[in-house]
């Protein structure tokens, strides 16, 4: 159960990784169902849209988990991945360049028990998987006390537009069709400035609209994106 000190990102990977741990690499189908159900006895919520990301993340976590096969102690090792992993995607707000990964390669070098070129590709594919699933995880339900930061759709906004403006936050009811509650709540998703609107891919709309402002098609009708895109350009 998410709690004041965690994320449901963070939980969430945490129950995905004791999952693979415990069952050793392996799982029917059986096993998934009964993980999604223990997951939401937890109370921590998977929207239909996210199992599939969590799918992915169960694989990349499995491969991982092979490569281990030989450490002495693979239940920590496993956790370490996991935690440092989650740690650098939230500290990037899942946005890195090449030099941010080298890094976090050589904090993982330094913490793992054993490591080799194989390691470090299985481990990008835990970090992608990650990344994936952050974008459309709950995640940014605790970090919206960074006003003007995206959250679950910092993979797919310019990082370029949100460092030219620090701070800045639009009047998105400038917009035609979009009044302040649905404002509120885009707020709410770390969308605070034209640029970030008018950057959302049509995954992060489909998104918004079934999940946060609960009206399809909503963007395309009164053309918030084109509009956004005016909007920050003046």
């Amino acid at each position: 159960m998410a709690t004041a000190s965690t994320t449901p990102f963070e939980e969430l990977t945490k129950l995905a990784t004791d999952f693979v741990t415990s069952q050793s690499g392996m799982w029917d189908h059986k096993a998934w169902v009964d993980f999604l159900a223990r997951v939401q006895q937890q109370d921590v919520a998977v929207a239909e849209d996210m199992q599939s990301k969590l799918g992915d993340l169960l694989e990349a976590l499995k491969t991982y988990h092979t490569a281990l096969a030989a450490t002495d102690d693979i239940e920590q090792a496993m956790r370490t991945v996991s935690d440092e992993s989650v740690a650098f995607i939230m500290r990037q707000k899942g946005v890195w360049g090449h030099s941010e990964w080298e890094d976090f390669v050589t904090t993982m070098q330094r913490n793992a028990r054993t490591w080799s070129d194989g390691t470090e590709a299985y481990l990008g594919g835990v970090l992608e998987s990650l990344k994936a699933f952050y974008a459309l995880s709950p995640a940014a339900d605790v970090q919206q006390s960074a006003p003007a930061v995206p959250t679950a759709f910092s993979l797919t906004s310019s990082p370029a537009s949100v460092r030219r403006q620090p701070g800045k936050r639009d009047d998105l009811t400038a917009i035609t069709g979009l009044g302040p509650a649905l404002a509120k709540k885009l707020h709410q998703e770390g969308i605070v400035t034209y640029a970030q609107l008018a950057e959302l891919s049509d995954r992060n709309i489909a998104h918004l609209e079934k999940n946060v402002i609960k009206s399809t098609g909503r963007f395309k009708r009164d053309d918030w994106v084109g509009q956004a895109k005016k909007l920050a350009q003046a």
